[in-house]
């Protein structure tokens, strides 16, 4: 790897480290300054995208190839910026509409310029870093450490929240499981982080985050061991879940019970009712909503009734599609399906046709993605690396793009084996 590389590769990795929200409570001085963090994290976040906007102007046709080879993805940013026109807290959208579209950049500048294998070494360092300075924290300063006052049980570590440390090393853990090492001290390494992530993940107390990993995984290892290799149909194993679910309800074992083993509630802690007054109130305006991300704590006055209704206050609507069609309306609603549908077709060819491990990486993210968010807000949220890396993944698993880095790597090759030559 050549200097510049390295650099690059660098600078990737930290602006990840900070959009996982690792540093939020350093930078602020530990204070807690909502979804956006404090002043300062803003001033930090601003100055990360103006280099994200430059990198995205440095490689202008790539990314503009980017955006054409996924409509979907440029119609659901058009619709985000154009949303202060019919919102509330016009001010508040326009910030964090613009925080979308760096947020988005990333994950474009992310793909165009690394395959998806440099991709994944490049959030391995940063997670790791992430999970790393959790630890030592924890061994350093317990109290501080933990969640905050109101947060539930579990640890948050250097994150702001408890789900956001579950949520950042649930990825951390899908990253690392993906990566396959050669060296014995990598093999090390990697394992020790994977435990890591484990020990984290589960101390944090994120529920969600839990489920989503070993759902995420299981089904990614059904697509591919038992579809791909042994070719059971699809309409076979559909079949056994439903028959499995059934037999579950015959029992009656209801999802309460189930909650109640896992130490929740019937409600998922709220959630339930949360989400009925969401949907009750999407319906006062279903086609476009009520503004990117412009809606919780006051930016809409539709917000009081709802925390008036559900006695607590929510920052979201703790499911993403409830939260996309509260803010950009059935539109932003429809933008996001083709999107994801777009991404897991290409996914899904790629893991049936591809032959390394690494293939399957991209329906691991998107089953990822798609269930994180039955609980949790990450799809075409401002500031969150999940939603980078989504991005990322989408524009990588295009095979023109696969092919344009597989004949680049095959250059290199080349020119490698040429220089002893010459030499």
């Amino acid at each position: 790897m050549n200097s510049r590389s390295a650099i690059e590769k660098s600078v990737f990795a930290i602006m990840a480290l900070i959009l996982s929200g690792a540093v939020w409570r350093v930078i602020s001085g530990g204070n807690d300054g909502g979804i956006d963090g404090d002043q300062r994290t803003q001033v930090l976040l601003a100055v990360m995208y103006a280099v994200v906007i430059v990198l995205a102007v440095i490689q202008f046709r790539k990314t503009i190839q980017s955006f054409s080879r996924n409509p979907s993805l440029l119609g659901l940013l058009l619709l985000a910026c154009a949303s202060p026109l019919w919102a509330e807290a016009s001010d508040l959208v326009s910030r964090r509409a613009l925080a979308l579209v760096g947020t988005t950049l990333f994950g474009v500048a992310l793909a165009t310029r690394f395959s998806l294998e440099e991709q994944l070494k490049i959030l391995r360092w940063a997670l790791r870093i992430g999970a790393l300075a959790t630890v030592m924290l924890g061994i350093g300063s317990p109290s501080r450490a933990l969640s905050a006052v109101g947060g539930g049980g579990g640890i948050r570590g250097v994150f702001p929240h408890k789900n956001i440390l579950g949520g950042a090393m649930a990825l951390a853990f899908l990253v690392e499981w993906y990566l396959r090492e050669q060296g014995i001290r990598e093999k090390i390494v990697r394992i020790a982080s994977l435990t890591a992530y484990a020990v984290l993940l589960v101390a944090s107390d994120s529920l969600t985050s839990i489920v989503t990993l070993v759902a995420a995984l299981a089904a990614t290892w059904a697509f591919r061991v038992l579809y791909a290799r042994l070719q059971i149909p699809l309409a076979a194993l559909a079949i056994f879940v439903l028959a499995v679910v059934g037999s579950v309800s015959l029992v009656g074992i209801e999802a309460g019970d189930v909650m109640g083993l896992m130490g929740r509630s019937s409600d998922m802690t709220g959630r339930t009712e949360l989400w009925s007054a969401v949907g009750q109130t999407i319906l006062q305006r279903p086609l476009l909503g009520f503004g990117f991300s412009g809606f919780w704590k006051g930016a809409s006055s539709s917000s009081t009734l709802i925390e008036n209704q559900i006695r607590w206050t929510p920052t979201y609507s703790h499911n993403g599609y409830l939260e996309i069609a509260l803010s950009l309306g059935i539109l932003g609603l429809l933008f996001v399906a083709w999107m994801l549908a777009s991404g897991l077709k290409r996914a899904w060819r790629q893991a049936k046709e591809g032959e390394s491990y690494l293939d399957s990486w991209p329906l691991a993210l998107f089953l990822f993605v798609a269930i994180h968010n039955v609980a949790e807000c990450t799809i075409a949220w401002q500031n969150c690396l999940e939603w980078g890396v989504c991005v990322a993944t989408i524009i990588g698993s295009d095979p023109r793009v696969r092919m344009a880095f597989e004949e680049r790597e095959v250059a290199e090759g080349f020119v490698h084996e040429a220089e002893p030559e010459c030499a």
